[in-house]
């Protein structure tokens, strides 16, 4: 009986952990399923509606110390989306609780942080401009637009 009960834990803890790796790459993976923008620049990108994610990404690796990621999105980052009928921009909503949290991550040579999310109250076709100088220190920095 202790066996099946031992067997059971470590199944339901293999499972749960195979949840989270899942879920950790596939946020990898849909950070730019609508598109991309070099910085500055601008696109059009037609979503459904729900929440669309607007990351920074620059295409080097941050330096990090006991797993501490010492990049960030730069403060004259400038992003509005707008509905392509027109309008107002949309709030951008950072992350965390009340905008003061972060996402950051690391990996294949890339660095990217989560601007914010953006709630898409009626699907169609809705502008994404970045409009801030140009950045002479970012190496090759992008907008990803994503789920």
């Amino acid at each position: 009986m202790t066996i099946a009960l031992i067997a059971i834990g470590v199944i339901v803890f293999l499972v749960i952990d195979g949840y989270v790796i899942y879920k950790v790459f596939s946020r990898q993976r849909t950070a730019d399923d609508y598109g991309s923008i070099p910085v500055p620049g601008e696109t059009t990108v037609t979503v459904p509606a729900g929440g669309m994610k607007l990351t920074y990404q620059e295409s080097k690796r941050a330096a990090s110390d006991e797993d501490t990621i010492y990049f960030s999105a730069p403060d004259s980052l400038e992003v509005k989306v707008v509905s392509a009928a027109g309008g107002d921009p949309l709030e951008i909503k950072g992350p965390g609780f009340g905008g003061m949290g972060s996402s950051r991550s690391t990996q294949s040579g890339r660095s990217r942080d989560l601007i914010g999310t953006v709630q898409i109250t009626e699907p169609g076709a809705y502008t994404v401009t970045e409009s801030s100088p140009e950045l002479p220190d970012a190496v090759e920095p992008t907008i990803l637009i994503g789920k």
